[in-house]
């Protein structure tokens, strides 16, 4: 590519939080709902637009992204049927007006995930290097940066494995950045105390 990439993001936040008992998209952490510090850091990462799927808890949960340039909310209805639904949704709410080389990929509990993380993986996307994905507890996973043409295979997913099975079936064409900080996320109160501990 001979100028930088027009990335696109969807922050997933659609889940019930069932084994935390509370939204975590909205736990505080430095200051900051986990939900917005997401949003925030896509921006700040370079991606324009940033779409962030909601779904159970929705009508709480939007509040804490009013305000914010450049960030949009889509609602998954089918979010109980999981991950991988949110990513259609997601995706479809990026839309094909939208012009854009690539989709970064994060998740909205995965509070040490900031801009500076997804910069490195953005920066990492070009004409050679068409998916992009995070290397964490000896796994490739989300955050990730899929190319524009594996948007439509991306929409077919089911189930709640998300992106991730998807990526590691694909090893072999995954470029894998180390990043330690996406190991920790938060489904749990133990998590939670950590975090805020």
């Amino acid at each position: 590519m001979t100028s930088a990439p027009r990335i696109g993001a969807l922050v997933l936040a659609a889940g019930a939080s069932k084994r935390l008992g509370s939204p975590k998209q909205l736990i505080v952490h430095e200051g900051l709902p986990l939900v917005r510090r997401a949003a925030i850091a896509a921006v700040d990462a370079g991606a324009n637009p940033v779409v962030v799927v909601l779904g159970a808890n929705a009508s709480i949960i939007e509040p804490a992204l009013r305000g914010l340039a450049s960030v949009t909310t889509v609602v998954n209805a089918d979010w109980a049927n999981g991950m991988a639904s949110s990513l259609s949704t997601g995706l479809r709410g990026l839309g094909d007006a939208v012009a854009y080389d690539a989709i970064l990929v994060t998740l909205a509990d995965q509070p040490f995930v900031d801009a500076g993380a997804l910069k490195r993986l953005i920066a990492a996307f070009d004409n050679e290097h068409r998916i992009v994905a995070s290397a964490y507890n000896g796994v490739i996973g989300v955050p990730a940066v899929f190319a524009r043409e594996y948007v439509a295979e991306l929409m077919q997913l089911e189930g709640d494995s998300g992106a991730g099975q998807w990526l590691r079936r694909r090893s072999g064409e995954i470029t894998a950045i180390p990043l330690d900080a996406g190991a920790a996320d938060i489904d749990t109160p133990a998590d939670e105390m950590r975090l805020l501990s």
